[in-house]
């Protein structure tokens, strides 16, 4: 039996040959009970051609892979396994590698009246290489820790911050199309405050910046 009406260039399941061949045989005995037979089958194959013809398009599915401060793949929560055992993270080298880490710190200064007062700035930065390695546009997310004191400063900024038990998590968002490579940079900065020095001028000069 093929059944089928064509819809957006597929097949609908609405009709069937043997569906039509038994209405030729109503049609033939002339009867009421044969007409609303009739009426029986072909409203609801109606309805069914409606649908058809108002489908939505199909659109692409987005898949998201997670990664972690150390550039490993998190396990996919949607895609658990079935011989229950935990999940681990795992290193791929295809599809996230840590580019360059560059740890530095400064002194930054600012004269306020009298006041010299200096802060010590340390600043952690690292760039994650991202490969999408599918043949579908994904989304990676990379989550980084940022310790109490400390400030994201990235470019860009991360999408979502969530508390944890030391600090907080940062949370970025980028996308990549199928076998596309993008970097991202991510750095944090900690501000510690010096001991402030004060300036002793006399009536006729003026500070030494």
């Amino acid at each position: 039996m093929v059944s089928g009406v064509f819809g957006q260039g597929k097949w609908v399941r609405c009709f069937s040959i043997s569906w039509g061949a038994r209405m030729l045989g109503m049609f033939k005995a002339g009867t009421i009970s044969a007409m609303l037979s009739l009426a029986m089958v072909m409203f609801p194959r109606a309805n069914c051609l409606l649908a058809a013809d108002t489908r939505r398009p199909a659109y692409p599915i987005v898949h998201e892979i997670q990664v972690d401060e150390d550039c490993r793949v998190m396990p996919d929560p949607a895609h658990p396994v079935t011989d229950g055992k935990k999940q681990k993270p795992r290193r791929d080298a295809l599809v996230c590698q840590i580019d360059s880490v560059h740890n530095s710190a400064h002194v930054e200064e600012m004269i306020v009246g009298n006041e010299r007062r200096r802060n010590r700035v340390d600043v952690d930065e690292k760039e994650f290489v991202l490969q999408n390695i599918t043949q579908d546009r994904v989304i990676f997310v990379v989550e980084q820790p940022v310790g109490n004191g400390w400030m994201v400063d990235s470019d860009p900024q991360p999408v979502e911050m969530r508390a944890a038990n030391s600090g907080s998590v940062a949370v970025f968002r980028v996308y990549a199309e199928p076998g596309e490579i993008v970097h991202l940079h991510v750095g944090a900065r900690r501000t510690t405050a010096m001991k402030t020095k004060i300036i002793r001028t006399s009536s006729n000069q003026t500070p030494a910046y």
